[in-house]
Parts: C-alpha cells; structure tokens; sequence
C-alpha cells in the first residue's frame, strides 16, 4: 500500500527571503534547496554568459587542445570515439560539426557496437582504427577507466584524448591528455557535467586558442545537441547543468538541423513547444534504439544528415529499428508472463532469463514487469555476447543492490548499481538456482514503504493554468529537480479506458464550475490501480502540466497512482 507525505510549509522566515514569488513558487523553489532571491533568480533565469565556466579550468583540456591544434596542422587523421548511446551520440555530433565548420576533413567517427562491444574502449576498435591511418583519438563519454586499452593505443602509436564525465580509477589511464571534472586535481567547479558537455567545453577552448574564421558564438548552435545529452543522461539539472538543459532547449527551438526536424516530425514533436519530457519520452528511445537493436552509427547518420532525402532515410530506418525494439520488448514481456503463470508464482521476486533475449532490452522489460507485479525483478539474456548479462529493477523500497550482495561471488562474475536499478553478470551454472535464491535472502532486507513525497495537496477545484504557469517557471526538470508532484482529492465523474487498443487510462472529474480535469495514465489501464468508481472521493497522485491535443490548450493531470 502506498503512502503520502507532503513537505511542509514554510515558515514567516523562509517565505520572507522568498518573497517576490508566488506561494507556489517559492514552495517549490524552498524544496529544491533554494532559498535566497539572488540564487532563486538565477535558477529561474539563467544566464549562459554568468552562470557557466570558463573551459581552462578543465584539467588537462590546455594539453588536449594543443595537440588536437597540431593534428590539424599537421593533417593528421583524427577518430572521433564516442559511446554509442544519448550522450556520446550527440557528443560525436559536435565534435564532427566542429571539425567539419573550420575546414578540417581529416575525420572519422567510431561509434562501438553495443551488444559486440561493449563499453569504452576495446582492442578489436583500436586495431581497426589504426588500419584506417588514424595517430589521434579523441573519446567522447567513455574511456576513463581503459587503462590497458590506452597502452595498446599508445603501442600502436595513436595518441588518445580523452574527454568522458564517469567516475575515474585510482590509477589513470596513460593519455595523453584526461579531461573528467570527476579527477581528483581538476579544478572545475561542476564536476556533474554529462559527455556532451565535455566536449563541448572542450571546443570552447579550441575556439578560443585556435583562433578559427568562425562568427563568435557559433558553438551555441550546438547546445540543441548538447541539451539533448544533459537530460537523457540524467545529470543533476543544476548550476551548469541547467544552463545547457534550459538553453539546449531555445536551440532546439529554433534548431534547421534537418534530422531534429525529421525526427520532430516523425515522433510528433511541436517544436515551438519542445520540452524536456519530448526528449526524454520521444527522442532519447529512438537515439539508443539503435544500439540497442542495430548500428549506433545510425542515430549519428541522422543527426548529422545534411539533406532532407538524407534525414528521411536515416529516420525511416531508425524508427523501423525502434518499432523492432518495441516488438521485440512486449515479446520478452509476453514470456516472462508465461513463466510467472507457468509456475503459479508466489515468490516475492521475479528472476528470469533467455540466452537468445539481448541484454541491452532488460532493463526496459524490468521496469515493466516490477511496476506491473509490484516485485523486484531481475532478467538476463546473451544475444551476440558471450557472458549471460542482466538487469534489475525494484518496487517498494526493496535495494536490488543489497539482495545481489547476498549471493555476491556465489552467483555473479559481475554487478553492480543501486537500490533501484542494477545490472550484472551471472554464472551459467546458477542461473537454475538464482530465483529461488534471490527469493530465500527478501526476508533479510530492510524494507521501506512505498512513500510518493508531494509537493502539495490540492483540492481539483485549485486546478489551473495559474498552476501550470508556476511550474513551468523551475522547468527543465530532471534529476535534482524533479518535476512537482501533486496529491489532489476530487470526487470522480467518469472513468474510461481509451486508445484504439484501449490501453490508456483516463479519470475525469467535474469541478465546482463545471470544467472537465482529466486525469491521465499513458500505456495503463482501470485493472493497473485499485478499483475505482464514478461518483467515489479519491486522492490521486500526479504531474499537473498543459496538454496541447488538437490545438487545444487545456490542463490535464499525468497520472502516477491512486491512493
């Protein structure tokens, strides 16, 4: 059963140092951790040219730059080695968009095979990339930790820079140059910035000492991308994180980027009306389809496209490859469904597997089935890998990361993650044993109870566009700024299941002057919360937000849960 807490109010004190904004306002600002005007007026206004860094505080970017300077004197070839998912993909972009700008042609973009691959660097790229007559690579979102993929780099004489945001060993890797704001010795004072980001910095600092025929100012045109990465990677949106999140998104308002544009088109994106959820719902999915269904390259073929025939390939196929992902999901849905009515499953958590199910789709079906059963779920598969990889996600304060503590080296070659979501490796021997294990050691756990923590409550009367207003002054929303969440009580006048498949959910209730709210869960149905009547008082939990349908604006409530 799941619980309400709502923060509190604040004090004559608090509300005082507030006090230019709305009630609203500065209630969601004081719960965000801002409680100042001069730090309340910059997270609502922010200010590219105030409130980012200046790139040479990036260590080592000084000596990245003077040798990517010299490659490009000295037409070396150069590979651009990104990730293969929202952040490097977008990062690769950038970084090709530069080059390309100043007249360098000298180029070639590697972008690893998820599933064959793997993560960072590898050995099998790096031969391939040296037969094509690279001596310099630049990563962009990974490569941190390659520290013996760097030797083999350095032993075939390429030069590897390495631009990345994710956690660094004790003992770095040999590159040349190693730009992370996670180092120890660098100075830069957002150390949260995603890889695109990086990047970005980076050619900041190129501009700056290279001293190219580019108008200045140029590079703010390539914050669509960089916006892109800062909310799919879910870095906090805070300090500089915000500035790219907020401004990525007025660049990709007003981006000609002919694959945005085609993919605006093809998910059915306004664009004058481009939000963070648009990103992270519509175009984040079709960006790591492709690595997660085909060729990464791909999603960068269409970002990159220069033509209108270009984009409209590029997007037909990569849609084609996410509807593929899509079928592909409720197939192993479909399965792990047979499975818990095969065994009568009454075991207080799910673990399940198929050799021939890719691993890079686990983690999308267990989000799934944990949300649907109300369990902890773990699946794996192997799909063109070797090793048997899962994931893992939970329900109701149980820590996947604590019960794969429990069976540790006994069961896993490799895991890792948090409470929430983990992935691992697991030993072919015990996969026959693991439900049932993971099953014995659930009474060992700490269990929380499921606890929505909302902003406010309201009665449905109190909403309006006023409201949506309010919210929308703190957007983007993302990590440490989540979007607000309202507890609000009505009496319901109708439900209905609704879609050309019926599986979208809709509550709607009639306020005092006669105005229709509706409430509105996307890929749900009456069956997925408790049983609810017309004409019965009930507290729902949910995101209060405009809805553009039809060219109508009006104010809906996304539907979370009802208590």
């Amino acid at each position: 059963m799941s619980n309400i807490i709502l923060k509190r109010q604040l004090i004559d004190s608090e509300r005082k140092k507030l006090a230019q904004y709305s009630d609203l306002v500065a209630h969601l600002l004081f719960h965000r951790g801002i409680t100042e005007t001069k730090e309340a007026d910059a997270f609502i206004n922010p200010n590219y040219a105030i409130h980012s860094h200046p790139a040479e505080l990036l260590q080592d970017v000084d000596k990245g730059v003077t040798r990517v300077l010299e490659a490009i004197k000295n037409e070396e070839t150069i590979c651009i080695y990104g990730d293969y998912d929202a952040d490097g993909i977008p990062g690769s972009v950038i970084m090709s968009e530069f080059f390309e700008k100043i007249g360098c042609t000298n180029f070639f973009v590697y972008i690893p095979h998820r599933n064959r691959e793997g993560f960072g660097l590898n050995t099998f790229a790096l031969d391939s990339i040296k037969d094509k007559g690279a001596s310099l690579i630049i990563t962009i979102d990974c490569a941190s930790a390659n520290v013996a993929e760097v030797e083999y780099a350095n032993n075939l004489n390429i030069d590897v820079i390495i631009t990345d945001h994710h956690e660094v060993p004790e003992v770095l890797p040999n590159a040349y140059a190693l730009i992370n704001p996670k180092r120890s010795d660098c100075e830069y004072p957002e150390k949260m910035l995603c890889g695109s980001s990086v990047i970005y910095k980076f050619i900041q600092h190129l501009i700056q000492k290279g001293k190219f025929d580019i108008h200045d100012g140029w590079e703010k045109w390539l914050l669509d991308m960089v916006g892109i990465a800062t909310i799919s990677d879910m870095v906090p949106l805070r300090g500089e994180n915000r500035i790219f999140a907020y401004y990525g998104l007025e660049v990709l308002k007003k981006t000609r980027r002919v694959g945005l544009l085609k993919l605006f088109s093809t998910r059915k994106i306004n664009q004058k009306t481009i939000c963070e959820d648009d990103i992270s719902f519509l175009i984040t999915p079709q960006i790591n389809a492709a690595s997660r269904m085909g060729e990464p390259i791909l999603a960068y073929n269409l970002l990159i496209s220069k033509t209108e025939q270009e984009a409209d390939v590029f997007a037909r196929e990569l849609s084609k490859i996410n509807d593929k992902r899509k079928v592909e999901v409720t197939k192993i849905v479909k399965e792990v469904h047979k499975h818990i009515k095969d065994k009568g499953h009454n075991l207080p958590v799910i673990a399940y597997g198929n050799p021939n199910w890719q691993p890079s789709l686990m983690g999308l079906v267990c989000s799934k089935i944990a949300e649907e059963y109300h369990k902890p779920v773990f699946l794996w598969g192997r799909g063109d890998g070797t090793e048997l990889k899962g994931s893992c996600r939970t329900w109701d304060g149980i820590s996947v990361y604590e019960l794969m503590q429990k069976l540790d080296s006994e069961f896993f070659i490799q895991y890792g993650g948090h409470e929430a979501a983990g992935g691992f490796v697991i030993k072919t021997e015990k996969v026959s044993e693991f439900e049932a294990a993971l099953a014995s050691h659930m009474d060992e756990l700490h269990v929380k109870d499921h606890v929505y923590e909302c902003d406010i409550k309201l009665h449905v009367d109190e909403i309006s566009s006023e409201i949506v207003s309010s919210v929308e002054k703190l957007a983007p929303y993302g990590m440490a700024n989540p979007k607000p969440l309202f507890a609000v009580e009505g009496t319901v006048y109708e439900i209905k299941n609704f879609g050309s498949a019926k599986n979208h959910f809709e509550i709607a209730f009639k306020k005092s002057n006669r105005e229709i709210i509706r409430a509105i869960a996307f890929f749900k149905t009456n069956e997925s919360f408790r049983e609810i009547k017309e004409g019965e008082h009930i507290t729902i939990i949910g995101y209060i937000e405009k809805n553009f349908f039809a060219g109508r604006h009006t104010v809906q409530v996304k539907l979370v849960d009802v208590i």
